[in-house]
């Protein structure tokens, strides 16, 4: 082979390497990983914490909320939230709330689980999984919170975490809903736990 040839055969195989990449990246581009969805009239909004009120968001969705609120919890124990949800049941918003069973067998989670109990939210713990990691509101069939915010102290004060809501976005509400039944159904009702001072 001549030394022409291969600076030609070299030449050929580094833009085959860069083609490659290419046509590879449009092929599965091209091909949704989920659901894709569509809303004219969504609006989204967010917000980051330590620093940047994460939690203040998650608070809007619940104040704001008017019917419903569906909400899948990893962690759960925020005073906060367990009082804005409070809050909203006395307002006649219908709740139901569904954590991870493993990760919420301490003091602080009882005592935010128990307390939703005594006001009447349904609450259930889910354990079929190895973890139950979602994180997200559906509010009024009309609004997903999303994002990696636990609803925690400490995701609201210590720990780097977003949150996401689609505000009127009903087609991805449907999308969560089921996924949140789904999960509902495969759950168990929270027994309330005794914590003692």
């Amino acid at each position: 082979m001549s030394f022409l040839s291969s600076k030609r055969l070299i030449l050929a195989a580094s833009l085959a390497l860069l083609i490659a990449p290419s046509c590879h990246a449009a092929s599965t581009e091209d091909k949704p990983a989920g659901t894709i969805l569509e809303a004219a009239s969504a609006q989204i909004e967010n917000a980051f914490s330590p620093d940047a009120k994460a939690e203040e968001l998650v608070l809007k969705v619940i104040n704001t909320s008017t019917s419903s609120i569906r909400l899948a919890a990893y962690s759960f124990s925020s005073p906060t939230v367990v009082k804005a949800l409070l809050d909203a049941k006395k307002r006649g918003v219908n709740i139901m709330v569904l954590v991870d069973y493993r990760r919420n067998q301490k003091k602080p989670n009882w005592t935010a689980l128990n307390r939703l109990v005594a006001a009447g939210i349904a609450t259930r713990t889910i354990s079929v999984y190895a973890i139950h990691h979602d994180k997200y509101i559906i509010a009024d069939e009309q609004t997903v919170q999303n994002g990696s915010f636990n609803y925690t102290r400490d995701a609201a004060e210590d720990n780097s975490e977003n949150v996401i809501v689609f505000w009127r976005n009903p087609e991805l509400a449907k999308s969560f809903l089921r996924h949140w039944e789904s999960r509902w159904s495969a759950g168990v009702d929270y027994k309330t736990m005794p914590v003692t001072k």
